[in-house]
């Protein structure tokens, strides 16, 4: 899937994402898959901005910038691999 600054992303209604953080560690509970997984602070960052609502990738791209204090371009590109893991998972997906 290629990066579009304008395609939203969204949290699948049916997932039912819980989060919990215990030292730093992030771990999201996918009540519909019944799957826990640990994800790094960006990752967590990009489910929890989901969580409240949908987002483009320009967006999150500028949020994940700020948050890790780098270049946006590097934020780019660790945002494509952060959505392209979340959504193989079915915790994350664009918004059709």
């Amino acid at each position: 899937m290629t990066s579009d600054p304008v395609r939203l992303w969204r949290i699948p209604p049916e997932a039912d994402l819980h989060h919990r953080e215990w030292d730093g560690e992030h771990v999201f509970f996918h009540g519909a898959a019944g799957d826990t997984h640990r994800f790094s602070e960006a990752a967590a960052l990009i489910l929890l901005r989901l969580m409240t609502a949908p987002a483009d990738e320009s967006s999150l791209t500028i949020m994940l910038s700020k948050a890790s204090e780098v270049d946006p371009a590097e934020a780019a590109a660790a945002l494509s691999s952060i959505l392209k893991e979340l959504a193989s998972l079915e915790y994350a997906e664009p918004v059709a």
